[in-house]
């Protein structure tokens, strides 16, 4: 099914998937290729994050602070769409595994702005360390890769694969993707 934008918000495309499967990679050369506004993962910028003392109040303002984000960017926007890095998904499971709830429900409060997509990229097996990084074990990646996939099946949340391949090659997907889904 595709849908034709004229005078509608912007779409809101979100990488998600389990940690070191090149979401930060992928979004700049994503945002370039279509020549839409981006949003980075924020808990890169968070010193609570970078310094592993994170509590449930920390994933929770970031949440909200990315969904503060989001709104303002596709309120501004004259983009036909925007691109996230990572959102709510990746945010739930980190606060399921470590506090034992989920953000996103935890406030009724916060509601994502729609998501029209989706990408559930797949872990890379050779491992890149990296200051918020804690799963090295790939078949862990893969058994929570499939936990992402899980919750967009039960979600019923539209999502494509992006399976591990060069960068361009994904974006190339990624692309054709887009363009087949949404005529832009």
């Amino acid at each position: 099914m595709s849908r034709v934008i004229k005078n509608k918000r912007p779409l809101r495309i979100v990488l998600t998937g389990v940690e070191n499967s090149g979401k930060s990679s992928l979004i700049k050369p994503l945002a370039e290729r279509f020549n839409w506004p981006y949003i980075l993962e924020l808990c890169r910028e968070n010193e609570d994050v970078l310094n592993g003392k994170e509590t449930f109040d920390t994933l929770l303002s970031l949440q909200k602070l990315n969904e503060s984000r989001v709104k303002d960017l596709m309120e501004n926007t004259k983009s036909l769409g925007v691109f996230c890095d990572t959102g709510s998904i990746v945010l739930d499971f980190w606060s399921e595994s470590v506090f034992g709830k989920r953000v996103s429900t935890h406030d009724q409060q916060i509601t994502d702005t729609k998501v029209d997509l989706y990408l559930l990229c797949e872990t890379i097996e050779k491992w890149e360390a990296d200051p918020i990084r804690l799963i090295p074990d790939y078949d862990k990646r893969l058994e929570m890769n499939d936990r992402f996939r899980r919750r967009l099946d039960e979600l019923n949340l539209p999502y494509i694969e992006v399976p591990v391949k060069p960068i361009l090659e994904r974006v190339d997907l990624i692309e054709n993707e887009i363009k087949n889904r949404f005529n832009v």
